[in-house]
């Protein structure tokens, strides 16, 4: 007797179960990226098919059922299911435009089917110079630019997404913006914030995007989400969270702190320190007068001016770094990672890419996995260098006048050095190279497996 119900149909039948809650949630106005899940997770459907098809192997042994595990039409599905996912992630993960389609969080069916309708709002408010001000929207932009007087200036332009405009003026007249105050600190919000539905209808069918113009000195606590946020031309600290869209934040005098996901972020011309931690996007930094932090993954992360010193952790995306007066410390998984000109010390942890640090002028440390390195000095070192790969050529170029202590060596490859004069041992599995060059100067420590060491002179 053969088993005629394979595993598979209780598994697809779940799975259309599944995707028609997460849509059915998010009409009911509950924000689910699910387009971001698919990007991510689809390998996880192989994972719970493949189980499943273990539960049909032992049911068809156990009943004697000689069929093939896989049909024909199963097996082209799963061609096409591993092709079309790998092609979304690899999209998401190398455009941040193709990342944001993937990841926008506000999308349903209204807005395919329902009708817009825009509204503006005109709120002021007296503010003094120096106030802290929390701004706080939801699905929509905001905009803030200085100004000379002791005021705050909001212009709001509301859309409703409704049947028709008699039912957009009424719902219109429940949803508005105010400046409100509580000592030295003043909150710009709508009334409706923090409630997930009113009149039944879900609160991401009402958006705002909100401009202001805020004392030059003043203080922001911005929280925004599924809109792009610019801020700049300010004096004061400021703080800015947002989702699912761009930050921009440029020419602020004081210290900057973003947090975002799923949209690209810009910091530039900022006297103070700088802390970002992002998601999903590009990172990009210019002109930092202080200390720069950057915690991020999926999105390359480009860094050029610092006057402080910079730690960068990013994964699956590049990492490139200019100009640091201070020390620099990198930490990075799954991406390539290009240095150029760092006064202080250099510590740079990477895999399965390539790293190349070039006119570092303090001490350099890189452990580096699965990728070429190079390390090229325009100056003779003066603080050690310590390198170590695996499954990488590892290159190291010194100005011939260096002057150095050095002990490289490899396990599975060669050793070739254009300084004369150091002891290099082809004997055995093991290839090295050893010895001083000129009086005085660094250590130098190399270590390598399963890659060549190349030792070269800059004339």
């Amino acid at each position: 007797m053969s088993v005629r119900r394979s595993a598979g149909t209780i598994f697809w039948g779940l799975t259309l179960i599944t995707i028609g809650a997460l849509l059915l949630a998010r009409n009911l106005g509950y924000t689910v990226p699910i387009w971001g899940y698919v990007a991510r997770y689809w390998p996880a459907l192989l994972i719970a098919w493949g189980l499943l098809k273990f539960v049909d192997y032992y049911r068809f042994r156990s009943a004697g059922d000689n069929r093939p595990l896989f049909s024909g039409g199963e097996v082209v599905l799963l061609i096409f299911v591993i092709f079309l996912g790998t092609f979304v992630t690899a999209a998401a993960n190398s455009s941040s435009f193709v990342g944001n389609i993937f990841e926008i969080g506000d999308i349903d069916l209204w807005d395919i089917t329902g009708n817009n309708f825009t509204f503006d709002e005109h709120e002021e408010a007296a503010v003094p110079s120096g106030s802290t001000i929390e701004i706080e929207n939801l699905y929509g932009n905001v905009e803030v630019h200085p100004m000379d007087s002791d005021r705050v200036i909001l212009d709001v332009k509301k859309t409703i997404r409704a049947s028709n405009k008699e039912e957009a003026d009424r719902l219109e007249k429940d949803f508005t913006f105010s400046i409100t105050n509580a000592g030295s600190t003043y909150r710009i919000t709508s009334n409706r914030e923090n409630v997930v539905q009113f009149h039944g209808i879900p609160r991401q069918r009402y958006k705002s995007s909100l401009t202001l113009q805020v004392p030059k000195r003043a203080t922001l606590r911005l929280d925004n989400r599924n809109g792009k946020v610019t801020v700049q031309d300010l004096t004061g600290d400021q703080q800015v969270t947002n989702r699912y869209g761009q930050v921009d934040v440029r020419n602020v005098t004081g210290d900057v702190r973003i947090e975002n996901r799923n949209g690209s972020v810009t910091a530039q011309d900022i006297s103070g320190a700088v802390t970002i931690n992002n998601r999903y996007s590009v990172t990009a930094v210019k002109n930092v007068g202080g200390n720069l932090e950057i915690t991020t993954r999926n999105g390359s992360v480009d860094v050029s001016g610092v006057k402080g010193s910079a730690t960068i952790s990013n994964s699956y995306a590049p990492i490139s770094v200019e100009n640091v007066q201070g020390d620099l410390t990198i930490s990075g998984r799954n991406n390539s990672v290009d240095v150029q000109h760092v006064d202080g010390d250099v510590k740079a942890d990477s895999s399965y890419q390539n790293v190349s640090i070039r006119d570092a002028r303090g001490a350099v440390t890189v452990n580096s996995r699965n990728g070429d390195l190079l390390v090229s000095l325009q100056k003779p070192p003066q603080k050690d260098i310590s390198i170590s790969s695996r499954y990488g050529t590892i290159t190291l170029e010194l100005p011939a006048n260096s002057a150095f202590n050095i002990d490289a060596h490899t396990e599975f490859g060669q050793v070739d050095s254009e300084f004369e004069g150091l002891s290099i041992d082809r004997s055995r599995r093991e290839r090295s190279a050893r010895g001083r060059i000129g009086q005085g100067g660094p250590q130098i420590t190399i270590s390598a497996r399963n890659g060549d060491i190349h030792l070269s002179r800059r004339s």
